[in-house]
């Protein structure tokens, strides 16, 4: 199973890149955007890599032979640095950016680029955003700043304004299948990009066996809370000790779902196309202005994700929400 270099659908920009490269011409920073699970850190690193080896090929890869490849291959390249949350959902402090741009830090040791990966770059604070602005407004010679996001909304527009936006676009679904089938994933791969939004590496994660389980247990607790079978707060306490993001993830699409259906049963883009008949039922069951109401409500805590959130209490919240919604709609009838 490959795990380094870029990915079939970045084959492109990673071209224009190394032409930028051969003619002298790279950016000092670049903002490397696009939906979770694309690959845009594994492009990075590729393009690290790449910058780094003294005698890459004609094409950019790497020659594995060098010392800035044995280095980098080590991790312990001197000129490599790379900065994240030192826990998932906590901020990238100013502490770590200034560690780095101060001083020496941008000065290469090996005589070559000198390259920061900043992995997710919204996660910075203000004060860590502003300490990288300063060096972003003057930029040093064979540095490059490889920012990564998911969300570049979130970032300062004075950060944004001075990268070079490098997007990548969910691939062609016939690629993404055909990569997924190389990589030896078992399950169905429609169901999985699907589930995934077309993004082909959290495709590959979620063919997890078990992972798949949970999640249909998850919808069975779903739909008990809204038969009144569950108690909300009980199962809060369960579901925060599963990765939030993914949970919340589900949790919208089975809502979406469940409008669109609503709205035509006979709608074929779902998120969750297997559980077609499932989701039908509780389009039927729950009026559209109460899905819409929980929808809201499961963005509105989305959007906080990466801020200091206490993942019961949120959870204890949204399902009392959805536990009400079938009392409002009882009143009202």
């Amino acid at each position: 199973m490959e795990e380094h270099g870029f990915l079939p659908w970045q084959a492109e920009a990673w071209q224009r890149l190394q032409a930028q490269r051969r003619d002298d011409r790279l950016p000092h920073a670049l903002l490397i955007t696009g939906a979770a699970g694309i690959g845009k850190g594994r492009f990075a690193h590729a393009l690290a890599a790449s910058l780094l080896c003294s005698r890459p090929q004609e094409d950019g890869t790497p020659c594995g032979a060098c010392q800035g490849c044995h280095w980098f291959r080590a991790g312990s390249h001197p000129d490599y640095g790379r900065l994240e949350p030192e826990e998932p959902g906590k901020a990238i402090r100013v502490d770590a950016v200034r560690a780095f741009v101060d001083g020496e830090g941008l000065t290469s040791q090996a005589g070559g680029y000198k390259l920061l990966v900043i992995e997710p770059a919204e996660a910075m604070n203000q004060a860590a955003a502003n300490s990288l602005l300063k060096t972003l407004e003057e930029p040093v010679p064979w540095t490059l700043m490889l920012l990564i996001s998911s969300d570049p909304g979130r970032l300062p527009a004075t950060i944004r304004s001075r990268c070079q936006r490098l997007h990548f676009d969910v691939p062609a679904p016939d690629l993404a299948r055909d990569w997924l089938r190389r990589q030896g994933v078992n399950g169905d791969p429609d169901l999985l990009l699907a589930l995934a939004a077309g993004a082909p590496l959290k495709a590959r994660e979620l063919a997890d066996p078990e992972i798949l389980a949970e999640r249909s247990k998850l919808l069975d607790e779903f739909a008990a809370i809204l038969a009144q079978r569950e108690d909300p707060v009980a199962l809060a306490a369960r579901w925060s000790r599963l990765p939030l993001e993914r949970l919340l993830e589900w949790y919208s699409g089975w809502l979406i779902d469940s409008l669109r259906l609503k709205a035509d049963p006979a709608v074929r883009d779902l998120i969750n196309p297997d559980q077609r008949k499932r989701l039908q039922a509780i389009g039927e069951r729950v009026e559209s202005d109460q899905l819409y109401r929980l929808l809201d409500e499961a963005y509105r805590v989305i959007r906080s994700l990466g801020t200091p959130l206490n993942p019961q209490l949120t959870l204890e919240d949204l399902l009392l929400t959805l536990a009400a919604s079938i009392d409002r709609q009882r009143t009202r009838q």
